[in-house]
């Protein structure tokens, strides 16, 4: 997974510079073009998947679970995970997923997939397991 820098920024000040008045839920996309994420990502680069049945799904912060440590690491999991499913139409290939802030617009979280999946007819892609870990801080 990659966190872009503007990703980087918004995570940093919702954790540290905000009194919480002004956190935002998310959505997640599917993108169709063959990109391959890096620290200068911005929702720009993504081109949304268009296949039948394609909707976004939003990602309210309810949806996370508590958070838990695991052999120190913080982790925390999104329930349901978004799902994407094809009704009808020819076949797309989808690259990826990015989640941005649902109101910011902000990219905060994006992953290529190891292989570019097929969306035919019943075609489902679950964007699963949806995590995220703390581990260390540096300075």
């Amino acid at each position: 997974m990659v966190i872009p820098d503007e990703g980087k920024e918004l995570w940093l000040y919702w954790c540290l510079g905000t009194d919480g008045s002004d956190l935002e839920d998310f959505v997640v996309d599917l993108f169709k073009n063959d990109y391959l994420p890096d620290d200068d990502s911005t929702a720009a680069d993504f081109t949304v998947a268009t296949f039948t049945g394609y909707a976004q799904q939003p990602i309210d912060r309810s949806d996370f679970g508590a958070v838990a440590i695991v052999a120190h690491v913080a982790e925390i999991y999104s329930t349901p995970f978004p799902t994407f499913t094809q009704t009808a139409g020819g076949v797309q290939l989808i690259y990826g997923w990015y989640m941005r802030g649902a109101t910011s617009g902000v990219v905060l979280a994006t992953q290529r997939f190891d292989v570019p999946r097929q969306m035919g007819t019943g075609s489902t892609i679950d964007v699963d397991p949806f995590k995220f870990k703390l581990k260390t801080f540096t300075g």
